[in-house]
Parts: C-alpha cells; structure tokens; sequence
C-alpha cells in the first residue's frame, strides 16, 4: 500500500532478505553472486543489526576485517573471486567506524570494537593521509599510492560523520586520538562554509551533479538546524518530485528510492520529522512481497517505469534504517541525528 511508512514485522522481512543474500564468507554484495563495495556492505550490516540479525553483522564486520588491504583501505568493487575497481575510496574505508559505532549502540558489545579496534585504526589512517590542508578529503587512491586529486562533496560528507563515529569508539575504548577530532572539525569547516567555499574547495568536482551531493552535508552532520534547513531548502523543487521521491542526478528524471530515504534522514536530523516520514511513504510503493526494494523509476512520457529492474540490497538496507529512525523506538533510532555537533 502506498502512502504510509513500512511497519516492523514488514522491516523484518526486508532485513531477512538482506540476511539471505549474504555470501558464506560475510560479504554482501548488491546481488546474488553480484558485486560488492565496502560502504554499501556496511550500509547492509547496519540493517542487519537493526533487527536483531547480530551474528550476520558480525560476520559481515570481520568479512572487512579479513579483507582489508595493507594501507588500510579496500578495493572499490570486487566479486567473490576477482577486483572489479581496484581504487582506495576514503568514504569506504572510513564507514566500517559507522556501522561498528551503530551495532555498539544497538548491543552494547564492547568486544566487537575492541577486536576491529586495529582495523578502524588502519582505515581512519588511511581516510586521513588523504584529508588536504584546506580539510576536504580527496576520494581514492589508487593500488600504487597515486590520489585522485578530486574531492568529492558526498563523500566528504559522509566521512565527516564518519570520523565522529571513529572518536566515538576511540573513547570507549580508552583510547585518546585527538587527531581524529581535529580532522573532523576541519572537514566540518569547508562543509559549512558558503556555497563559493564549496565550489572552491571542491572545484575538482563542482557539487551539483548528483542528488547526494545536495543533502549529504546535512546527512553526515556537518550542517543542523537552521543551516540544514536552509541547505535542504535551496533547490528542493529542483531535486524532489512529490509523491515520488529524490532525483538521483540532475540531467535526468531518475527517482531513487535510497537517495529518497537519505534525504528523509537528513530531513529528520535537522529538524523535519514530518517531511521526513512523507518521503519515506512515497517509497513503499516500490516494495516487493518478499521484503526487496526496487531501486527507483524513472518518467517517461510522464508516466512512471521501474529502472533499472533491480533489487539491490543497499537499497532495502536504506529503507530500513530510515524507517527505524522514523520510528524512533530503538536504540539506533537517533544514530544519524546524533552525527551532528548537536548530537
């Protein structure tokens, strides 16, 4: 039915087809026998945990754990059995801090951090060799050390929330890391700046093109409020179609259910709880019965297709973790509100 928010017992059926499309060693790629990135497996594992599937999160952290490459990074995109992008992405590598600080909050299990301690050491190090002294952080690496001199606005954005969550497990375990609070404040700097401070900050990769690049400021914590309100606001009939949900990128009529359900979630951390639960039910419309999200649709002629036809898992995972922050009655509901300096 379209129009409302997905309930739990619906939210459990997703996370359990999440669960069923998890390889024997952990990973979770976008399909069955698919491809996987390390930032939308997190994004999974985070789902999982959220339901109470914690075996398969644990399994699906040390999948990372095992695979992580000497500098601390992972290739972009593998198969279970070959490297498909062989590029070091900093967002990638600082998410697992994500996902790991979520399943602490969800389960209060210490052990787990302090196990993977060493490898979220490994991957903010990594994350940080790459932060330039303006504060962005540029995007990848590639296998031989060379950067790739272009910062990204989304996932600059989405480390900045990041390395919160890194300090944060830092100072459970006992262990100081000032350094990492310095490169998230400086990070949070030019992601508050004006709209010039970001055209000149990112002037590599102008914001603008995709959707991400509108909201993730928001959604990664660096803008709250009043200012995230405002961010929200400015070209929102450009990126939002209502009753349909987010453009994805700007040159197209291409409505994303995942894009759609990220920006409910930066609605929500600053302060629009309402507007976020009305996106949330534009997308339940493109559920399946067996708990799968189609990815989005696009307009034609003025009439809705689904494209691409396809069910990635990173997809349902968004879906779920939006709607148990709507929820808000767990104890990961407040994770991305808490991202902020406010949180």
């Amino acid at each position: 039915m379209p129009g409302r928010l997905p309930d739990r017992s619906e939210l459990e059926v997703t996370a359990a087809w999440i669960a069923g499309r998890q390889r024997a060693d952990g990973g979770i790629p976008w399909f069955p026998d698919g491809k996987l990135d390390p930032w939308n497996h997190v994004q999974c594992a985070m789902a999982l945990t959220t339901f109470g599937r914690l075996e398969e999160a644990r399994v699906a952290f040390r999948y990372l754990a095992g695979a992580q490459l000497r500098e601390g990074a992972w290739p972009a995109l593998t198969t279970v059995d070959a490297i498909l992008d062989d590029a070091r992405d900093s967002n990638h590598a600082a998410y697992l801090a994500s996902g790991l600080w979520h399943h602490y909050l969800a389960t209060g299990d210490v052990d787990l951090l302090a196990e993977l301690w060493p490898t979220v050491t490994r991957a903010v190090e990594f994350v940080l060799r790459l932060q330039q002294p303006d504060g962005v952080v540029l995007w990848a690496a590639d296998p031989h050390g060379r950067v790739w001199s272009a910062p990204v606005l989304a996932s600059s954005s989405s480390v900045h929330g990041s390395l919160r969550c890194a300090v944060r497990i830092a100072e459970r375990l006992g262990h100081a890391r000032p350094s990492w609070e310095v490169a998230r404040s400086r990070l949070g700097g030019v992601l508050r700046g004006d709209h010039q401070q970001f055209r000149n900050a990112f002037a590599s990769e102008p914001p603008g093109h995709f959707g991400m690049d509108w909201y993730y400021p928001v959604l990664g914590g660096a803008l709250r409020g009043a200012a995230g309100r405002a961010r929200l606001a400015h070209r929102h009939d450009h990126w939002v179609r209502e009753g349909l949900g987010c453009r994805c990128v700007t040159d197209r009529p291409w409505y994303t259910v995942a894009e759609t359900c990220e920006l409910a979630l930066a609605a929500d951390a600053c302060g629009l709880p309402d507007r976020a639960r009305e996106l949330l039910a534009w997308v339940h419309i493109r559920r399946d019965d067996d708990g799968g999200y189609w990815t989005g649709t696009v307009l034609v002629d003025g009439e809705q297709v689904v494209w691409p036809e396809e069910r990635p898992t990173w997809t349902a995972a968004t879906v779920v973790l939006a709607a148990n922050t709507l929820l808000d009655d767990s104890p990961t509901s407040s994770f991305f509100r808490d991202l902020g300096d406010d949180g």
